[in-house]
Order: C-alpha cells, then structure tokens, then sequence
C-alpha cells in the first residue's frame, strides 16, 4: 500500500526565500506522493525570528542575554515596569506575511491539478511554548501571561479564518508538552500531572477556534540545531498525553485532530525495537496517528521502525513524516530525509 506523506513544515534556509520555492520544492520532491497538507513555513528554526523581534517591542526588556547558539544560549525576556501586556505585545505579527501565502498557494493550486483538493498548512506554535521561550527560566511569568498569549493565538486564527476560510489547516506545534513531561519525572506523580494540566490547555485552546478550523498536532522532543531536549525511552509519554487529550476535546465537543508522533528525535534515528513502540497499543482507538520515523540519518530504516509502529498501534498509520521540520537539515540532508518518506509510505 501507498501511504500519504506529511512534511512538518519547515525546510533549509536555501530552500525558504519566498513561499512558491518552499511550496514547489515540497511538491517536486513528494514524487506523486499524497500529502494530508502543503506546508509553508519561512522560519526554519521555529520561532527563533520572534523571539529576536522581542527585543525590539516597548513591552519587554531582556533580563538574560542570548545569541540562541544552543539550549544554554537562549535570551529571557521581561515586561517592562509598569507595562501592562496585551495580546498584540506577544503576536507573532504575521498577518500580511500569512496572507501573501495564501495568496501564493492559491496561485500554485490553479497550476498544479495533484493539489486541487489539498489544504495550506500553517505552523502555530503553541502558545504556552512561546510563553516559555519568551520568559525563558522565569515558569512563574509564563504562567502568569499565558491568557495574553493565548488570545494573540487566538485572533490570529480567526484573523487568517475570515481571510483563506476552509484553505489552510493550521498545525498546532507545542514541543513544551513531552518535554514537560519529561522534566516532571523528578516529583512523584509529575508526568501525570503535567499530562492533564497541558491536556486541558490544549483542548481549551483548539475549542476557542473557529468551529470548522481543521488543525493538526504536532508533538516534539525539540529539535534546535538538529539537537533534541531529551531522549524518549518509549511513546508512553505521548501516549498518556494523548488519551487525556481526547477526553477533553469530548468533552468540549471537538473532534480528534491527526496527531504527528515522534519516534526519530534529534539527529536520530527511528528505534528500531518493539519495546519503544509497545504503548501504543494503548492509544485511543479515534486518533489519527501520522508516524515520525523517517531520517536523513537512516534512509532505508524507517520501513522496519514504521512496521513496528503500525504493529504497536493496531492500525495502519494516517501518513509517514519525519520527526521535526526540515529547516535545520542541509538540502542534501533534507532531501535524504524525504527518501525515507517516501521509501516507508511505499512499503
């Protein structure tokens, strides 16, 4: 069976000068592959570019100095005295920028017949991680400022909704979810707090969207510089995460979206063990699961990884991806990367 394809979204510097590059690139290289979505995304390295541009805005002072050259690099910001934030102090500022994409991709549909039915996939990064990486080493003010956040997002939905309508699917990205995850290992009970905690932000972030928004959900390990914030042991972290999740989007009434499941992280590789794969046969039956087991780093190994992950799960994965976007690849690196794509959807 031929099984679809999902580019996370973002591509190397070489290959993101304007939108119709990036596009086209996806396009020529899926090799007459199906993709759920056709990504655009300018910044290949996340949200690097916004948390420079905050230095500039009149709300925030840097307490921190950082070059962003790794983990330990990164600048902390602070709200100036007296400053009260508001939803347009933490905006993304991207609303021209979001249009002149969409604008560019209807252009490209007209042209190309394969994506008549194909929506434009806009990254949205979620809003507790730009709270975290703006406020970085400071939880207490993310906390505190997560609402601010959380509307910006928010407007910036609705905003694109009005303007592109059922066009785009916007891919909800929060890395802070396995991470926190992760970090809570070290209080007893921590990872199963955190799991409900970020669980009921998420789903109260997606029900605050337009009814008929289509999104996706993309979990990570982190993945600047190519480099991942921990090492997964297994997906019962996701797992767990993700059952909670689906109760609560239930009970706020919305639907499951396609989640994209890591099993590459970093500059690795897909493990290639049942033992890693083995809590997925504990997954809610409703989710669509898009399988991260392609790397650059072992083209031809995603077809056994993608084999034990179908196996753990009891179903047949929605697409194959890669772990993270492609931004922090070389082009030749990027392109490996999509062999193992279309390599694992092709066996």
């Amino acid at each position: 069976m031929q099984r679809s394809i999902h580019f996370v979204g973002s591509l190397p510097p070489d290959l993101s000068t304007s939108p119709r590059q990036a596009m086209e690139w996806i396009l020529d290289h899926a090799r007459g592959h199906r993709l759920i979505s056709l990504p655009c995304d300018l910044d290949p390295n996340w949200v690097i570019a916004y948390l420079r541009d905050l230095a500039e805005r009149e709300a925030f002072e840097i307490k921190r100095a950082g070059e962003y050259a790794d983990y330990d690099d990164m600048r902390t910001h602070g709200v100036r005295r007296g400053r009260r934030l508001r939803p347009d102090d933490v905006s993304m500022r991207r609303a021209d920028r979001l249009r002149e994409i969409v604008d560019e991709f209807r252009a490209l549909r007209a042209e190309r017949p394969e994506i008549a039915d194909t929506r434009l996939q806009i990254s949205l990064p979620s809003p507790l991680d730009l709270a975290i990486f703006a406020f970085a080493g400071r939880p207490w003010l993310s906390l505190r400022y997560l609402p601010v956040f959380t509307q910006a997002v928010v407007d910036e939905v609705a905003d694109l909704a009005a303007y592109a309508g059922p066009d785009v699917v916007w891919q909800l990205e929060t890395p802070s979810v396995l991470i926190g995850m992760d970090m809570a290992r070290r209080a007893p009970g921590g990872p199963a707090l955190a799991a409900r905690l970020m669980a009921r932000q998420v789903a109260s972030l997606i029900a605050r969207f337009p009814d008929d928004a289509q999104v996706i959900l993309h979990l990570c390990y982190g993945n600047y510089r190519n480099t991942e914030m921990f090492a997964p042991r297994d997906l019962g972290s996701a797992v767990r995460y993700l059952n909670l999740l689906a109760d609560a989007l239930r009970r706020r009434g919305r639907r499951l979206p396609p989640v994209h499941l890591p099993a590459a992280y970093g500059a690795h590789p897909a493990p290639r063990t049942e033992a890693f794969y083995r809590p997925l046969s504990g997954l809610a039956p409703k989710w669509q699961v898009i399988a991260g087991i392609a790397a650059a780093a072992d083209p031809a190994g995603g077809v056994e990884s993608l084999r034990l992950f179908e196996a753990a799960a009891g179903r047949n994965a929605y697409a194959v991806a890669t772990a993270c976007g492609l931004g922090r690849h070389t082009t030749d690196e990027a392109e490996q990367a999509v062999r193992a794509m279309t390599a694992a959807a092709d066996a």
